[in-house]
């Protein structure tokens, strides 16, 4: 029985190591290969509308630089604007900013900084009505651009909706931790993000250096900057809509080593991810499910061990893959490794710092094991902790009767789903989402299908959403008192599940339709 169980683990890790050596194969020769790109002439090049927004918090040392550069940008001057967050700055950004000028200074003075996911949320609010605009670009005013930076972002919307940038750290006083952080981030811009670039697939967001049509955000109609966490699951938010974010290693920034922040989302929220987003729905989107099981990359130093454990045991014994086939992968993915590292262009001591990279990452999640956290009495949140529920009352019609039901709205872990009831009955959405609003959408899809329909705001015709990337997008405007009274400009916000007498259907859309459906219901 045992020795069946270790010849099945032999089994599975050989096969994993397979698949994932082709992988890795064929993202490195995606990254070496160079194809002729057909640049567009200059009378066919559309120069794009775009907004950039740089969010500070006492960025003093570098915001300014940044706006400099930015006002000396190879890109015409009517094409774009510069909108700065100051929030709750103490030191002389504000006045330095404004001697400088060339952007529009948005000053937040409350007793705490509100942060950067909030405060661009807010902003964004007040800019998706701007006319004619066609993209935001979004920067962190540590960085510093050269002057073709706009001129290669609007190169990459031409034939991309999300495009993340790379980032140049360069090293200044760096410790250990930034020389290996830094070597692995330049491995990772010049082969895995370049070659995966190349295929067409996503790659994980970077709001530092990040540019997003403006047609995404009318349809996602929320961002999610607030951590590492959050940056992956908008990533895949995004690709679930058709939007994969792509690297174009072009736009560029720059960084010192003492300003640069390593995101990396934990293994245990990957693995949340992981399981949330797993169904049967997330193979019909073949960029979403590749997406997916990337994040399953392995520690080098556990594939070789894995490698050799199949070699040892396939030369000593019988084994479905004779040795000769161990030795192959094991040939084939020193060749790959070998031919990244010399195109990447790190050298004996990159190198080294590149090599250190696994055992960091090996020894942290070896630290955050329950064990160890047992031993440091670490304390870890509960089951229950991660879990929010709130339950809400609304009204179901089936065109001639309302029927009294109601909503559990669930959180767990960062992740949405709703439970609709009535009665003794229920119905539960078939996935976790991203966004609280997703969840309610999909009980209001299910019971339409039934011939019901919700009365609830998110589903009626006088409600917009409002812009709201912390709050799951679960506040908007109710704008009955503008068909009311056109010159109304103060819409009270509701929340989606909320109801009220006004209700009518979101199809009927248009004020003139709203008048004639009032006047003969």
């Amino acid at each position: 029985m045992l020795n069946n169980l270790w010849i099945f683990t032999l089994i599975i890790f050989f096969l994993y190591i397979a698949i994932f050596t082709v992988y890795f194969s064929i993202i490195v020769a995606a990254s070496i290969i160079n194809f002729k790109k057909k640049e567009l002439s200059e009378e066919r090049r559309e120069y794009k509308n775009l907004i950039v927004i740089i969010y500070s918090h006492n960025n003093e040392k570098t915001i300014v630089n940044l706006l400099e550069q930015l006002n000396k940008q190879d890109y015409p001057k009517g094409n774009y604007q510069i909108h700065i967050i100051l929030d709750n700055c103490t030191d002389d950004s504000s006045n330095k900013l404004e001697f400088v000028g060339g952007a529009k200074l948005w000053r937040l003075t409350d007793d705490t900084p509100l942060g950067k996911d909030k405060a661009i949320s807010w902003l964004l609010e007040n800019l998706m009505s701007f006319k004619k605009v066609d993209g935001y670009v979004f920067l962190n005013a540590n960085r510093i651009v050269k002057n073709d930076f706009l001129f290669n972002v609007n190169e990459a919307l031409q034939s991309n909706s999300v495009v993340v940038g790379s980032t140049e750290v360069y090293l200044e006083d760096a410790d250990l931790y930034e020389k290996i952080w830094s070597n692995v981030n330049e491995y990772n811009s010049n082969i895995m993000k370049k070659g995966r670039a190349k295929l067409g697939l996503a790659v994980p967001i970077d709001s530092d250096v990040l540019a997003i049509k403006h047609e995404v955000l009318e349809k996602v109609q929320c961002i999610d900057f607030k951590d590492a966490n959050s940056e992956l699951k908008y990533s895949f938010l995004l690709t679930r809509v058709n939007y994969p974010p792509c690297f174009v290693q072009n736009i560029k920034t720059y960084v010192s080593s003492i300003d640069y922040e390593v995101k990396r989302p934990s293994f245990s929220f990957k693995m949340s991810l992981f399981i949330h987003c797993f169904n049967i729905k997330a193979f019909s989107n073949l960029k979403f499910t590749e997406f997916l099981f990337s994040l399953f990359k392995p520690n080098p130093y556990i594939l070789i061990a894995m490698l050799l454990l199949v070699g040892v045991y396939s030369f000593n014994y019988y084994f479905l893959f004779d040795f000769p086939w161990s030795v192959f992968l094991a040939v084939v993915l020193a060749v790959a490794f070998g031919v990244s590292v010399y195109k990447s262009e790190l050298y004996v001591e990159p190198l080294f710092y590149l090599a250190l990279c696994p055992i960091y990452t090996l020894s942290d999640a070896i630290a955050g094991m329950s064990f160890f956290k047992k031993i440091f009495k670490i304390q870890k949140k509960s089951k229950k902790d991660n879990i929010e529920k709130i339950t809400v009352p609304v009204q179901v019609t089936n065109g001639r009767n309302v029927f009294p039901c109601s909503i559990d709205l669930i959180s767990e872990d960062g992740f949405k789903k709703a439970v609709f009831r009535y009665k003794n009955k229920k119905q539960e959405t078939a996935q976790s989402y991203v966004r609280m609003c997703d969840a309610v959408k999909n009980i209001a899809d299910i019971l339409e299908q039934h011939g019901f329909r919700i009365k609830i705001c998110q589903s009626c015709a006088y409600f917009s959403p409002k812009i709201d990337g912390t709050n799951n997008m679960v506040k908007g405007y109710c704008n009955k008192k503008a068909v009311d009274d056109q010159n109304c400009s103060d819409l009270p916000e509701t929340l989606l599940w909320s109801s009220c007498e006004y209700y009518i259907p979101e199809e009927v859309n248009k004020v003139i339709d709203i008048a004639d459906y009032i006047k003969n219901r």
